[in-house]
C-alpha cells in the first residue's frame, strides 16, 4: 500500500486513535512473539474507555497466540468481550464461615477464634475480606478480641466507620500527614507532599510510620519515591476528614508546587493541575488548566474526558463574565469533542451554544470556523440547505478578512457541498479558489481536498481522464502530507472513475483505499469504498452474494454513524443486485427506502438511480403510467444539473 508510513499527523482524531490502539497491540504482540505472556489488569470497573477498546483490540488475538489476559474487577463491570468462545468468567464469591474464621484467626496469630469473635466478624463482614482485616485489627487493637466482648454495640458497623475510627485513633501529626496526603490523591510522590507540609514537618518519618501501619505502600522508588494509599477508600475517609477551607488551601498548595517541580512542563501534569485548582477559588488558573487538561485528554482521544473538562471549564465562568472568548472557545471545543465521538446532536447543540455567545465584530475567524463546523455537522446529517447556510454565514463573518485558513477551509467546504448538491460548475469555481489561497497559506488540507472536488466536476461534465488527473493530485498531496481521511476520499474517487477506463486499476485502488481506511479507522470512507467494492463485483465479477455483504457492511456502517448522505447509496446497491436476479419485490423496498432518505438529502446522485431504478421495476411490472412518473422525475433531475443519463450510469457515486 502506498501509505505503509503514514503517521498520525493530519488524520482526524478517531483516525489517530484508531492508529495508537493498534501501534500498542503490534508492540504486545511482538512480545508474546518473543515468549509466552500473561497480562493483569486489576480494578477493571475504573479503566478509561481507551485502554478497554485495547484490551478488547487485544482480546481477538489472544486465542493464536502465547498470551493470557487477567482482568480483574468488580461486580457490576460487564467486559465487552465476554462473548468470546475463549473467554472464561471465575467469579470470586464471598469467603465462607469457615474462611473468614481461618482469615481472622490468621490475622490474630491465635489457635482459635472465640465463637463470639466469629459470630461478629461472619455477621459484620459478610465475606468481604478487606472488611474481615479492618474489622479484625479494630478488634485487635482495643483487645476485643477475647470472649464476649467482641460483640460490644459500640463496635463500627462499615467498613467506613472502621476507617474513620482507625485514623483518628492515630497521632496528631500522623493523621495531618496522612489527610494532607489524601488531597493529593491515590497516587503521589514523596516530593509533592514535602512540598505542601509546614517546613518543621518529618514527612518522611510520619510516611514511613503510615507505611508501617499499612495506610500508605510504596508503589516505586526511582527516580522518585511513589506511594500510594492501600487501599481507596483509606484515601477518602482521610479526605473527608478535612474542612472545606483546608482541601481549598491544600489544593492550592498542591497545584503551585506542581508547577514549581515541572517548569515548562505542564502538560505532563496538566491534568492534576486541572483538578486541583478547580477545587480552589482561583477561577482563572481552574479554567485555563481544566481547559488544556480537555485539550490534551481529546488529543489522547479521551473524548468523554475531554468534554467533561470543557464542561467544568464552562460552569466556572460566571455569568457576568465579560471574557468574549472564553466562552465559546470552550462551547466550541465542548462541541469538538462531542463530535468526535459521534454525538452529532450534542456537537451542535454546543455549536450553537458557542456561536450565540461569540462576538462576532471581534472574533471573526473564530465565528467563522464555527460556522462551518456547523455546516459540515449539517451535511452529515443530511440537511445540505442548512449546511450551505451556516458556510454562507461564515464567509458573511469574515467580511473582507478572507486570505485565512478559515476563509479557505470554508471555500473548499463550499466546493465539495456544491458538487454534492449537483452544481459542478460553482463546485468548481470555489475549488479554485481554495487550492489558490490553501497554496498560497500553504495549507495541504484545503489544497488536497479542492484538487479532489475539482476532479470530480470535471468527471461529472464528461471529461473522467482530467478530472482522475486532478484526483490522483489529490492522492498524491494526501499522501504527502500525511493527510489520511483526504486520501481515503481521493482512493474512493479512483476506483470509481477508473471503473470505466480500467476496470483492474479501479479494484488496486479500491483494495488500497480501504486498506487505509481500515488502518486508520476512518469509518465513513470504509463505508464509501464498501459500496465500490459491491458495484465491481456485481458489474465485473458477477459475484452478486459478495455484493451484497459488501453492500450490507456499507449500510452498517452509515446506520451506526448517522450519516444520512451517504445511506442511500448502499441500499441503492442492493436494490440493484435484487434486480438483476429477478426479485422485484426487494428491490422495490431497497430503492424506496433509499429514495425515502435521498429525498430528505436532496443530492441528485442519490435520487437519479433511485427514479431510473423504480421506473424500470414498473415496466417490468407492465404499468407504463407509473414508469412514466418515475422517468419524469429523472429527466427533471437531468435538466436542473446539466447532466446526462450517461454521465449518472457511468460514474454513479462520488464523493
Amino acid at each position: 500500500m502506498p501509505a505503509d508510513e503514514l503517521e498520525s499527523e493530519g488524520l482526524d482524531p478517531a483516525q489517530r486513535k484508531r492508529r495508537l490502539i493498534d501501534a500498542v497491540k503490534a508492540l504486545t504482540l511482538r512480545g508474546a512473539a518473543e515468549q509466552p505472556l500473561v497480562l493483569i489488569a486489576e480494578d477493571m470497573q475504573w479503566v478509561d474507555r481507551n485502554s478497554e477498546e485495547y484490551c478488547e483490540a487485544l482480546v481477538d488475538s489472544v486465542a493464536a497466540r502465547p498470551l493470557v489476559l487477567v482482568f480483574v474487577h468488580r461486580p457490576g463491570y460487564v467486559a465487552p468481550w465476554q462473548d468470546r468462545s475463549f473467554h472464561e468468567r471465575l467469579t470470586l464469591e464471598p469467603l465462607s464461615e469457615d474462611d473468614t474464621a481461618a482469615m481472622v484467626k490468621k490475622l490474630l496469630t491465635a489457635r482459635d477464634v472465640s465463637p463470639a469473635v466469629r459470630e461478629l466478624v461472619v455477621s459484620r463482614a459478610e465475606g468481604n475480606p478487606f472488611f474481615i482485616e479492618e474489622l479484625t485489627r479494630y478488634l485487635r487493637e482495643r483487645e476485643l478480641h477475647e470472649g464476649a466482648q467482641a460483640s460490644d454495640a459500640r463496635i463500627p458497623a462499615t467498613v467506613h466507620d472502621l476507617l474513620t475510627a482507625r485514623i483518628d485513633r492515630l497521632p496528631d501529626e500522623l493523621k495531618r500527614t496522612l489527610q494532607r496526603a489524601a488531597v493529593l490523591g491515590r497516587d503521589f510522590t514523596l516530593t509533592l507532599l514535602e512540598r505542601i507540609a509546614p517546613p518543621d514537618v518529618d514527612v518522611k518519618g510520619d510516611v514511613a510510620d503510615l507505611v508501617r501501619l499499612e495506610l500508605l505502600r510504596e508503589k516505586d522508588v526511582f527516580p522518585d519515591l511513589r506511594l500510594s494509599f492501600s487501599h481507596l477508600l483509606v484515601q477518602q475517609v482521610a479526605y473527608d476528614g478535612l474542612l472545606l477551607k483546608a482541601r481549598a488551601e491544600l489544593h492550592a498548595r498542591a497545584g503551585a508546587a506542581l508547577e514549581t517541580l515541572y517548569p515548562g512542563r505542564a502538560d505532563d501534569i496538566v491534568q492534576d493541575l486541572a483538578e486541583h485548582y478547580a477545587k480552589t477559588p482561583d477561577r482563572a488558573k481552574a479554567i485555563h488548566y481544566l481547559e488544556r487538561a480537555g485539550d490534551r485528554a481529546l488529543g489522547l482521544f479521551a473524548y468523554a474526558e475531554a468534554g467533561d473538562y470543557y464542561r467544568r471549564a464552562v460552569s466556572l465562568l460566571a455569568d457576568g463574565d465579560t471574557d468574549a472568548v472564553s466562552r465559546p472557545r470552550l462551547l466550541g471545543r465542548r462541541g469538538d469533542a462531542a463530535y468526535a465521538r459521534g454525538a452529532l446532536a450534542e456537537a451542535r447543540g454546543h455549536w450553537a451554544d458557542a456561536l450565540a455567545a461569540v462576538d462576532a465584530a471581534r472574533e471573526r475567524r473564530l465565528a467563522a470556523d464555527l460556522q462551518r463546523r456547523m455546516g459540515v455537522a449539517c451535511w452529515d446529517a443530511g440537511e445540505s440547505d442548512e449546511a450551505l447556510a451556516h458556510l454562507g454565514r461564515g464567509l458573511a463573518a469574515l467580511e473582507a478578512d478572507t486570505a485565512n485558513l478559515e476563509a479557505a477551509r470554508l471555500f473548499q467546504e463550499l466546493g465539495r457541498i456544491s458538487f454534492r448538491r449537483g452544481d459542478h460548475g460553482e463546485a468548481t469555481d470555489w475549488a479554485k479558489r481554495a487550492l489558490e489561497l490553501g497554496g498560497a497559506l500553504g495549507a495541504a488540507d484545503v489544497m488536497s481536498n479542492a484538487y479532489n472536488t475539482w476532479g470530480v466536476a470535471l468527471a461529472r461534465a464528461g471529461d473522467i481522464e482530467q478530472g482522475a488527473t486532478f484526483v490522483a493530485r489529490s492522492l498524491e498531496t494526501a499522501l504527502a502530507h500525511q493527510l489520511g481521511a483526504v486520501a481515503c476520499r481521493a482512493y474512493t474517487n479512483l476506483a470509481v472513475m477508473y471503473a470505466t477506463i480500467d476496470h483492474t486499476r479501479s479494484l488496486e485502488y479500491c483494495r488500497e483505499g480501504l486498506a487505509l481506511a481500515q488502518k486508520i479507522g476512518d469509518q465513513l470512507q470504509q463505508s464509501w469504498l464498501h459500496c465500490t467494492l459491491a458495484g465491481g463485483h456485481c458489474t465485473l465479477a458477477g459475484d452478486y452474494d459478495a455484493g451484497v455483504r459488501a453492500a450490507k457492511e456499507a449500510i452498517e456502517l452509515d446506520e451506526k454513524l448517522g450519516q444520512r448522505n451517504h445511506l442511500p447509496i448502499p441500499l441503492i446497491i442492493l436494490a440493484q443486485v435484487y434486480q438483476c436476479r429477478g426479485e422485484y419485490e426487494p428491490s422495490a423496498h431497497y430503492y424506496q427506502r433509499a429514495l425515502d432518505v435521498a429525498e430528505s438529502v436532496g443530492e441528485p446522485q442519490l435520487l437519479f438511480p433511485c427514479y431510473e431504478g423504480l421506473a424500470t421495476l414498473a415496466i417490468e411490472r407492465g404499468d407504463e403510467a407509473e414508469a412514466e412518473a418515475w422517468l419524469t422525475r429523472s429527466r427533471e433531475v437531468q435538466d436542473t444539473t446539466g447532466w446526462s443519463t450517461d454521465t449518472f450510469l457511468v460514474l454513479p457515486f462520488l464523493c
